[in-house]
């Protein structure tokens, strides 16, 4: 496949392109800092900046699938993430991809928990209403979507034994790693097996 990278230089987005190239896909990645990324053969590397649609517009044609893995930088913007789903919305659907799948946050479960829901809404409050908006738009986008929700990352070995579900996380799947979250994040991309749905992981 031809795989539209976003959120490449974070380390979700490192783990998908080095385990994407194994897999024999070829992988664009678009980001603000090229620099930051390894060249090789099968991966392109564009410079642009995710908010401006119509350098989206330009990069995107012929891609099959576009992954987003953004997230929050210390420091960056509070709607980083609802602001880059916008714009990549609108530049697919003016030049043709139609699979989208985007990583979220398993804040937005309602099992998350008490405990869960005061972490997330006091230390994390603006991460859970960047991707909570950002859900929203890409729920209602028309695309062919899917939504991940992952808990909390480890750097963790790639295992493949993590469990998936359909809108709420496997039971007490607490954690994930990130190579594991990669792994089913281009797994999807391949299959398309949970198209409009959004999709818990975990252990």
């Amino acid at each position: 496949m031809r795989l539209f990278l976003l959120g490449a230089t974070g380390s979700v987005g490192t783990q998908l392109i080095d385990q994407g190239l194994e897999r024999g896909h070829q992988i664009t990645a678009f980001v603000r800092s090229p620099q930051k990324i390894r060249p090789r053969p099968n991966l392109s590397v564009i410079a642009g900046d995710l908010l401006d649609s119509d350098q989206l517009k330009r990069a995107l044609p012929g891609h099959d699938a576009v992954i987003s893995t953004l997230g929050h930088a210390k420091g960056g913007p509070p709607t980083v993430v609802a602001d880059g789903a916008r714009t990549t919305v609108a530049a697919m659907r003016a030049t043709g991809p139609r699979r989208l799948l985007v990583i979220s946050v398993a804040f937005l479960f309602p099992e998350a928990g008490l405990a869960g829901k005061i972490i997330g809404n006091l230390l994390f409050s603006s991460v859970v209403k960047d991707h909570r908006e950002m859900e929203r738009t890409v729920s209602q986008s028309g695309l062919d979507w899917t939504i991940l929700r992952p808990p909390r990352f480890t750097n963790g070995p790639r295992t493949e034994r993590y469990r998936v579900a359909d809108g709420h996380l496997p039971p007490r799947g607490f954690t994930i790693s990130r190579a594991d979250l990669a792994h089913f994040t281009l797994l999807e991309a391949e299959q398309g097996a949970h198209i409009g749905k959004i999709v818990g992981i975990g252990y």
